[in-house]
């Protein structure tokens, strides 16, 4: 039931102001990016800040693939204060935490199917 509101939400958004939508998504996307950046040299963080790049990234090309993203990493930096980063690197490794949870939760599904493991 949850899925389907927030199914349901997500296509009155886009039809209401999708490109707008996207570029909300695609600006706290860069956000994370940067939050990462910022922890990728610090050895405690540097996996799940590397992780994070790729899947952020990866989000944002997904979405933008015209994107000049050098420009737009420069540009989110600079618009962001010290304070930002570490807000930015908890709410974007949350978001991370949860889908890498739900991969698990996948593999673990597709692997009982096939009776592997």
């Amino acid at each position: 039931m949850r899925l389907s509101a927030i199914l349901a939400a997500a296509a009155l958004a886009s039809a209401a102001g999708g490109g707008a939508w996207a570029q909300d998504l695609t600006a706290t996307d860069l956000r994370c990016v940067v939050a990462f950046t910022v922890l990728v040299n610090n050895p405690t963080y540097h996996e799940a800040a590397a992780s994070g790049i790729f899947y952020f990234l990866g989000r944002v090309e997904g979405r933008e693939h015209q994107l000049d993203l050098a420009h737009a990493l420069h540009d989110t930096r600079r618009g962001m204060q010290n304070g930002d980063f570490l807000t930015e690197a908890q709410r974007c490794g949350a978001l991370l935490k949860a889908k890498n949870d739900s991969l698990k939760a996948m593999n673990s599904t597709v692997s009982q199917k096939r009776g592997v493991g």
